[in-house]
């Protein structure tokens, strides 16, 4: 018995693990950081169900053998009542096969347009457990100012929200990291307690949000932007901004490319969802600026380079030879004694004239405050500013469409020189969903001819294939219920629940099969294959389900990136076992009555011209025996 049987289901088996492994296929193509990702995972797959087929065609029967030496079969009553129940349904449901249908139907083209109302993103955000504050000064702040702010935020931080256990604070970065910053700029890592601690808010964007106002309010001359440390380095790696999205404007005026960047951002203020909103400093370093006034020069007897020895004696020094010790040389610099911090003393330095004679610099030359280049960032050989956006409280793809959408009169305007591209995570969002929708189609086409090659007809294929929607639409549904936006995860979760459904059609349909070579009444094999079939179906989906459900309700760190995917699975595995306990039955029976009905149709045909032809051969031999039936 265990030898038969084995034979029987082999080729099936074999089939089956081959049609999972080609449905995690895509995944195998992905690239960048959601390849790192998904790749290993269909990896794993794969290896897991080749050792598994290997094991239950060779070790498994043997212990089966073993086991069950002494046959000692037990009668489930459970599923003696389960299978009477569900031919009851099933009786229902060929009793009203428009109704099921339309329902079918229905519920597919409902679950997909909503499903266009989803929103989209990467991948979900993990909470960190910390939070990652960005302060920003004046270009001109010192590194000791700076500190001194930095200090005051972690005051105001610590007096108001009770959810911090203490902080890591830094000022710049050198050249050696990723993305060196200036004095002006400094990090704080703000590490939290236990979110069932929190009394100030209920959520980290939440939180963020309090925590921003409060430090905006409290601290002067401070911007500062609220992420996470992993995301702001990933986001800084992959766009150079820590922002969650990020304009590029490229050009090579930087006062063109400071107003064309705050013209976005007057834009992106308006729009829902925008939290922190920046536009890079390039301009505003406060400089003074000295002009020689030639008609008073003229008049106090001094030259222009009296004038310029000064300004460099101040600010660089003055070169007045080399210093050798050893082999070791060293310049010797003159500087004055003064530290000149505004226009009055730099008036008020003395200037030497030509008749041997001190006046005010101030009254030789002109001198201003002016705003110069507090950096200039280049990409791509050109001048480059950012304007960078981190989204509160929506999905990173529909804000991005809203956005360009707003923007498009912007980008339309621009002068000749200048360009706009948008970076930052939906960079990968889009790469992936291109190679995913050129390679789910191949994928898919491979399965759908090898059912064609394993069952010898394309209705089968058909009908396996109708299960698909059905468990897409399940998942759709329960992500709308969780209140979920689709993401790289939930597409994953969608790939493996289409092979589940395709797996359980062919279990389905090899029993059919089976059953119509016994009783050639469709609809009678039809039914009886549904009820014959219903345990491993029930089965191999209730056991699939059960294994998401640890991922589905997870809390543990980084269980945001697995919940979408566990609950587009087990979602599309309810629906499509309701559902598709019905449908599927009465859609073989539709394709089977048509293949019949068109088999039916060619014998005929073909016996017609047999017909015809046994006619004519008749005629020409009657012809030949009597000339005058020509005639």
């Amino acid at each position: 018995i265990i030898l038969e049987n084995c034979k029987r289901v082999g080729r099936a088996a074999a089939f089956a693990v081959a049609i999972i492994m080609l449905v995690y296929l895509p995944l195998m193509a992905l690239e960048g950081q959601e390849g790192k990702m998904f790749r290993p995972m269909a990896i794993t797959v794969a290896l897991a169900l080749s050792a598994a087929l290997l094991f239950s065609l060779t070790t498994f029967p043997a212990a089966v053998s073993y086991v069950f030496a002494k046959p000692n079969f037990h009668h489930s009553h459970y599923w003696d009542v389960i299978e009477k129940y569900f031919a009851k349904f099933l009786t229902w449901g060929f009793a009203n096969k428009k109704a099921v249908t339309l329902y079918g139907v229905g519920l597919v083209l409902i679950s997909f347009l909503l499903g266009a109302t989803l929103g989209a993103e990467f991948i979900p955000r993990i909470d960190e457990g910390e939070i990652n504050i960005d302060a920003k000064r004046l270009p001109s702040a010192s590194i000791d100012h700076s500190r001194d702010l930095n200090f005051e935020i972690e005051r105001v931080v610590e007096a108001n929200f009770p959810e911090v256990i203490g902080f890591v604070t830094k000022v710049g970065r050198g050249e050696s990291a990723a993305e060196p910053i200036g004095t002006d700029e400094g990090e704080m890592y703000v590490k939290l307690k236990p979110k069932n601690e929190w009394v100030s808010a209920s959520g980290r964007e939440e939180l963020m949000s309090k925590m921003k106002d409060k430090i905006l309010s409290s601290v002067p001359s401070t911007y500062v932007s609220m992420s996470q440390p992993i995301e702001n380095r990933v986001n800084a790696l992959l766009a150079g901004s820590k922002a969650d999205i990020v304009i590029k404007i490229y050009g090579d005026n930087l006062e063109n490319l400071k107003k064309i960047g705050e013209k976005y951002a007057a834009v992106l203020s308006k729009i829902e969802g925008t939290g922190d909103l920046r536009v890079q400093r390039v301009l505003g370093l406060p400089l003074l600026e000295i002009k020689p006034n030639r008609e008073k020069m003229a008049r106090y007897g001094v030259q222009t380079k009296e004038i310029l020895d000064i300004v460099k004696t101040l600010r660089v020094g003055y070169g007045l030879g080399k210093v050798f010790e050893g082999l070791k040389k060293f310049d010797l610099v003159v500087r004055l004694d003064v530290d000149v911090t505004d226009s009055d003393q730099m008036e008020n330095i003395p200037v030497m004239t030509s008749s041997g004679y001190e006046v005010p610099l101030g009254l030789v030359a002109d001198i201003v405050k002016v705003e110069g280049p507090a950096s200039i960032y280049r990409e791509a050989l050109k001048r480059r500013l950012f304007v960078e956006v981190n989204i509160r409280g929506r999905d990173l793809v529909s804000y991005i469409s809203e956005a360009q959408e707003k923007t498009q009169e912007l980008q339309d305007s621009l002068e000749e020189g200048y360009e706009v591209e948008w970076g930052g995570q939906f960079q990968n969002f889009t790469r992936a969903k291109n190679r995913l929708a050129l390679v789910v189609p191949i994928a898919l086409t491979i399965i759908f001819g090898m059912l064609m090659a394993a069952f010898g007809s394309i209705y089968y294929a058909i009908g396996v294939f109708l299960v698909v929607p059905l468990a897409i639409s399940g998942g759709i549904i329960s992500l709308l219920l969780r209140g979920l936006p689709f993401s790289i995860p939930a597409g994953v979760g969608f790939i493996a629940v289409a092979g589940i459904a395709v797996l359980n059609g062919v279990v389905y349909a090899s029993t059919l099969k089976d059953e119509l070579e016994i009783n050639p009444n469709i609809h009678e094999s039809v039914f009886k294959a549904a009820l014959l079939s219903l345990r491993p179906r029930i089965t191999t989906e209730a056991i699939a389900a059960i294994g998401f459900i640890p991922m589905s309700i997870s809390t543990m760190a980084g269980a945001e990136v697995q919940r979408p995917l566990a609950t587009v699975v087990i979602g599309g595995i309810i629906i499509a076992t309701a559902i598709s306990g019905l449908m599927l039955p009465i859609a073989m029976e539709f394709l089977l009555n048509i293949r019949e009905k068109f088999n039916s149709k060619h014998h005929d045909d073909e016996e017609d011209e047999k017909i015809d032809s046994s006619d004519k051969n008749s005629v020409s031999d009657l012809s030949e025996k009597d000339p005058k039936i020509n005639e």
